[in-house]
C-alpha cells in the first residue's frame, strides 16, 4: 500500500468521482482535489504534488485525453484513464506515452486498486534509478575534475600519476576536505586542461 500516493479525481459526473473516491479512500490513498472540469483540475494539479490522475474519457469541458496530454506536460505525474471499451485502443495509439494506463469501463475496485498499486510502484522504481543516474553523473563529474588536477600536478609539478593522485588524497585528508575540492584548488591554481 502506498499511502504517500497523492491522487486527482477528473470525471464529467460528480457520481463517478464519488464511487472512485469511496474504493481510493478507504485504502489510505489521499485525494488530493476533484473535479468535473479539466482547467480546474489543472488549476488543481498546479497547486499540488499530485502522483495519479484519476481520469474519464470524457470531461465537463475537454475530452480526457486532451486533459491528460496537458497535464503530463507540465507535471510529473501518470495518469489512469478510465474509458469505454471501444476507445481503449484508440486511446493507446494516440496517447504515444507509457504514462497513460488504460482502464476499460466498468472498472471493478481490484482492477482500479491494482493499476494505482501499479503505477505507483513503477513511478517509485523510474524515481529511484532517477536518482541514480544523478548520482553517476556527479560521480563522473568529480572523477573527471579529479583526473584534470592529477594531469595538471603530472604536468606542471614533474610528478608521476601514481604520486599525483597521493598528492590530492593526502592534501584532503590534511585539510580535512573533500576530494573534489582539493582538485578544483589545483585546477584554479595550475590552469584549467
Amino acid at each position: 500500500m502506498y499511502t504517500r500516493c497523492n491522487i486527482l479525481l477528473a470525471f464529467q459526473q460528480q457520481e463517478t468521482i464519488d464511487k472512485i473516491k469511496n474504493i481510493l479512500v478507504p485504502m489510505g490513498y489521499s485525494i488530493l482535489g476533484t473535479s468535473t472540469s479539466g482547467m480546474q483540475a489543472l488549476r488543481l494539479a498546479g497547486m499540488n504534488s499530485i502522483d495519479i490522475a484519476v481520469v474519464g474519457y470524457n470531461l465537463s469541458d475537454m475530452p480526457g485525453l486532451t486533459f491528460a496530454n496537458d497535464l503530463l506536460s507540465r507535471h510529473q505525474c501518470s495518469v489512469i484513464m478510465i474509458a469505454p471499451p471501444e476507445q481503449i485502443n484508440y486511446i493507446r495509439s494516440s496517447a504515444g506515452t507509457s504514462d497513460i494506463v488504460c482502464l476499460s469501463k466498468p472498472v471493478t475496485p481490484q482492477a482500479l486498486l491494482t493499476s494505482v498499486d501499479l503505477v505507483m510502484q513503477y513511478r517509485e522504481k523510474l524515481l529511484t534509478m532517477n536518482k541514480e543516474v544523478q548520482k553517476l553523473k556527479s560521480d563522473l563529474k568529480r572523477r573527471a575534475i579529479a583526473e584534470k588536477a592529477k594531469t595538471l600536478l603530472m604536468n606542471n609539478l614533474n610528478m608521476g600519476e601514481a604520486e599525483a593522485w597521493r598528492y590530492i588524497q593526502k592534501e584532503s585528508m590534511n585539510k580535512g576536505i573533500p576530494l573534489q575540492r582539493v582538485a578544483e584548488s589545483i585546477l584554479e591554481k595550475y590552469g584549467k586542461l
